[in-house]
């Protein structure tokens, strides 16, 4: 029988630290909804002896490994619960739970502080395809994510997955329909969309709310990643365990730069001011919010992003849907007032991340 991408399957599980595989249990991986077909990217670097001596012969001899690597991308829709996995293993966490509520709780995230860590939390990943496909990956970190909205449709979210190089091609992970599986299938997620989207701007204490005017919005938050400082040749981590032939994994994948760059797509003003807000590097205040359905009482689904310094690099005329518009593009400055480059609030009804998946 034939397979059709309708049985593709992914998941994670957050692990307690770097080195150390999720334990398979049941329900102990939490499945990812993904809106892709995308699979692992896995491959050896090998080296050979090409350029060594050997006389009247033109082509290598030997190859062997020396390193592993996996790699894994996705897109998400931004369901509240799902998304704040995501955003979980991307930096620094606190909940609280927002007034007058009970069952829902307000999250927010920050980049890692890196005079704290620059090692961001880890998940072990799963996915299979049928009978034909079906690994695990442990110690996969994400380089970032990218949270955007477009025209009428839900939120949507990218990320990398970047693995320590270590691959199990034949897992005992068990899916759905298997009985109590190791991959806990998702239920009750809440969708946000683009038509619920506040975006406001504020210049010099002067708020610019946009109201119909505002048309898409996209937040990429991007980490340089230490590929190469975490292929540790003295901490003797191999793909098999005591065999060195068998390529070596990283023992750590620690963080360098933190950066956000945006994009928004906003109808045509007179006068032009955003265009006056690059010419001029105006510092500018940004905070996009969109709000969902009820969770208890007036408290809804949402999620906000602020950016507290931001600076404009370009805003060019385009035409959109068939009218004149800005694309604006934007990066954040880190905020030493507030101490963040940016915050991430999301209001749902998951009690505590550290423990969710």
């Amino acid at each position: 029988m034939s397979e059709t991408p309708s049985a593709r399957g992914y998941g994670w599980g957050l692990q307690a630290d770097y080195l150390t595989q999720k334990s398979l249990s049941a329900g102990a991986i939490k499945e990812i909804v993904c809106m892709d077909q995308n699979f692992a990217d896995f491959e050896p670097q090998t080296s050979n002896d090409e350029d060594w001596s050997h006389p009247n012969i033109n082509s290598p001899t030997d190859e062997w490994i020396e390193t592993q690597n996996f790699r894994v991308s996705h897109s998400i829709p931004a369901f509240s619960q799902m998304l704040g996995e995501l955003l979980y293993i991307n930096g620094s966490y606190a909940v609280a739970t927002p007034g007058g509520g009970s069952s829902s709780k307000a999250h927010t995230f920050k980049p890692t502080d890196p005079t704290v860590t620059r090692q961001d939390k880890a998940v072990t990943y799963c996915e299979t395809t049928g009978p034909g496909w079906n690994i695990l990956a442990p110690s996969c970190v994400a380089d970032g994510w990218v949270l955007k909205g477009n025209g009428k449709g839900v939120l949507t979210a990218d990320f990398n997955l970047i693995g320590s190089g270590k691959l199990n091609l034949a897992p005992s992970t068990t899916w759905y329909p298997t009985g109590t599986p190791h991959v806990a299938r998702r239920t009750g997620q809440h969708k946000l969309f683009n038509s619920q989207v506040a975006l406001v701007v504020t210049d010099a204490g002067s708020p610019t709310t946009y109201g119909c005017r505002y048309r898409s919005f996209e937040f990429a938050y991007r980490k340089t990643m230490l590929d190469d400082a975490g292929m540790s040749p003295g901490c003797g981590n191999f793909l098999v365990a005591g065999d060195p032939t068998s390529g070596m994994v990283r023992s750590a994948h620690e963080f360098d730069k933190q950066m956000l760059d945006f994009t928004l797509q906003v109808d045509m003003a007179v006068g032009s001011p955003e265009a006056i807000a690059v010419q001029q590097q105006k510092p500018l205040l940004v905070v996009m919010t969109a709000a969902g359905g009820i969770i208890e009482g007036a408290i809804r689904h949402q999620v906000k992003v602020t950016v507290p310094v931001a600076k404009y690099k370009t805003s060019k005329p385009t035409v959109g849907d068939g009218i004149m518009q800005f694309a604006i593009t934007g990066k954040a400055l880190f905020d030493f007032a507030t101490n963040k480059l940016f915050e991430v609030e999301l209001i749902n009804d998951v009690t505590n991340y550290a423990s969710a998946f």
